[in-house]
């Protein structure tokens, strides 16, 4: 069917435990608040639901 795969290790650690590094996210496409068009925002929590990321939401 012509698909190519590829395969990657990413640190994704983060996502299914507390989140011990500092990490921010960008406001998304469509998603943009009109009064801080340039603000970011800090993930306090775990990024899925309470049954992928337990111990993140206490």
């Amino acid at each position: 069917m012509g698909f190519t795969v590829y395969q990657m290790d990413v640190k994704s650690a983060f996502l299914y435990g507390t989140i011990d590094e500092e990490v921010y996210v960008m406001q998304p496409p469509g998603f943009l608040d009109t009064a801080f068009p340039v603000k970011v925002y800090k993930v306090e929590k775990a990024m899925y639901g309470l049954h992928q990321a337990p111990r993140a939401w206490y």
